[in-house]
């Protein structure tokens, strides 16, 4: 059937290759299909639907092992043919991560695949010949090329992670980082692991043992509650803090990371000055005669931290995490000493709140190298000494300071109205559009570690949406994206970004609780 339709449309025009929408064909005991096809030589590819018989297990981290080989496959069968992506054969580069995405499913014995084909042509005119080859030579060739060695090694990884997060809540932590995992990357956009980096090793009054189906499994726990991390510069603060955020993410085998395990619902919060916020109620932390439905095209370091982390802790958030580096420090904390300079505090900063925020069930993880009053509110203090951790919660009580303690409120329930524009396009860390005065910045969440999760972000932000941010679901990537570009990614992700959305504020409202 395929290749009939092809000698068919040989040497015509590129857009009759629309005639292959939805054709199936098999080679080599592989089934496939066409799923989109390209309208031009230039545009983005065409994606094929694979299915092939592979061993198969857990259908999570099966499909992430194989669509990392078969990434790796395509490459290897990728040449130009003709113009534009003729001959292009290719999956998106996943990162450490273990993520559902739509280039991949496994179920049964079964993985499927979404691939990205482009089409040959020459002067806009098909070359029959050179899709055939592409279709039932090549494309084959790198499915048949697939090994299941290292499935087992990458789902006992996964399972661990899996087994290690469930457990998290009923031993009182909202983290645990395993000994002998290494925290430190190559580079500050690397995924690899730093050669010769100092392993983790927990203080013996903070290590916990979480006992698996493989064994126990000894680390540092981060309690639930207010947990500082100190120390020198350079020492490790903010390598460790970052390790915390990114284990809301199962990490494959090798990454060094694959026992740092957070819970999910948790968020790095920073300052993010110049940003947008749309009637978000900071009145906990900023004293202003609009501060319940605070709203601006231009937040300073401290209304755009305070914003943030309301919005967080409306989608959902139960741990909060944030670095004193990319933090106003007139959100931290306050130098009593001045007290009798200021005739008005416009700010009551996050020390003051910590004893009311765990309270009232929230934790935080605060790197905190220059600020006693935050040391004085925490329970547990982390030193960092050339990597290593120490526990120096002693230390609290041993400062000497006048730390007013101030009550937190949470923020007033809100409805955010999100009118979709027509299409959302990833610009690097940013999601543009035509129908936007601005883009949406994304970068400051660094939870999202891989391209996908933009592309998810952006399919997700073409449709309206009208309730409270933690009422917001995501869908499966497979299920909900024809291209295989979508990675997984949570609803406070999604919150985060709406949250940045340039729409009319206006019609979004806060509603009081009860």
């Amino acid at each position: 059937m395929l290749g009939k339709v092809l000698r068919k449309i040989d040497g015509r025009g590129y857009k009759a290759y629309k005639e292959l929408q939805g054709i199936t064909w098999s080679a080599k005991g592989i089934t496939f299909k066409m799923l989109k096809v390209q309208g031009d030589p230039f545009a983005p590819p065409s994606v094929v639907l694979v299915k092939a018989k592979l061993p198969t297990s857990e259908a999570i981290p099966t499909a992430d092992f194989y669509h990392r080989q078969l990434f790796k496959a395509l490459k290897k069968f990728s040449e130009k043919v003709g113009e534009g992506k003729s001959g292009l054969l290719a999956l998106p580069k996943p990162s450490n991560a273990i993520l559902r995405r739509s280039a991949a499913k496994a179920e049964d014995g079964l993985v499927m695949f979404k691939v990205w084909v482009g089409l040959p042509s020459r002067r806009r005119r098909i070359l029959a010949d050179e899709a055939l080859n592409i279709l039932m030579k090549k494309l084959p060739k790198a499915v048949l090329s697939l090994k299941e060695d290292g499935l087992e090694e990458h789902v006992k990884a996964w399972k661990l992670q899996q087994e290690i997060r469930e457990k998290l809540p009923s031993l009182g932590l909202v983290s645990f980082i395993g000994d002998g995992s290494i925290l430190p990357r190559k580079c500050g956009t690397c995924d690899e692991p730093l050669e010769g980096a100092v392993p983790f090793e927990s203080p013996p009054s903070l290590a916990v043992e979480v006992e698996t189906e493989m064994g126990p499994i000894r680390g540092m726990g981060i309690r639930k509650g207010v947990t500082s991390i100190t120390g020198p510069a350079f020492h490790g603060k903010t390598t460790l803090a970052e390790a915390i955020a990114w284990g809301v993410w199962d990490h494959v085998p090798g990454d060094g990371r694959e026992k740092v395990v957070t819970i999910r619902d948790s968020m790095y919060v920073k300052s993010e000055d110049g940003r947008r916020t749309c009637c978000v109620d900071v009145s906990t932390f900023i004293k202003l005669p609009n501060a319940e439905c605070f709203t601006t095209e231009d937040a300073s370091g401290a209304t755009s931290a305070a914003s943030s982390f309301q919005e967080a802790v409306e989608a959902g958030a139960k741990l909060i995490i944030v670095d004193e580096d990319y933090t106003a420090s007139n959100f931290l904390f306050f130098d009593d000493r001045l007290e009798r300079l200021y005739e008005e505090k416009t700010v009551e900063t996050l020390s003051e709140k910590l004893w009311s925020i765990k309270e009232k069930g929230l934790s935080v993880v605060i790197v905190a190298g220059s600020s006693a009053p935050i040391l004085k509110a925490s329970d547990t203090i982390i030193y960092m000494n050339k990597y290593k951790p120490i526990d120096k919660s002693y230390f609290k009580d041993e400062i000497e300071i006048n730390l007013e303690k101030k009550e937190y409120e949470f923020p007033k329930r809100r409805y955010l109205v999100y009118k979709a524009p027509k299409k959302v396009k990833v610009s690097g860390p940013w999601l543009v559009s035509k129908e936007w005065r601005s883009p949406v910045k994304l970068d400051s969440n660094i939870h999202l570690v891989e391209e996908g999760q933009l592309e998810f972000i952006a399919r997700l932000m073409e449709k309206d949406f009208k309730g409270s941010p933690s009422s917001l679901s995501v869908p499966d990537p497979w299920e909900y994206c024809v291209s295989p570009s979508c990675s997984e990614v949570r609803p406070l992700d999604l919150a985060f970004a709406l949250n940045r959305a340039p729409v009319s504020c206006e019609e979004t409202w806060p509603v009081p609780r009860g």
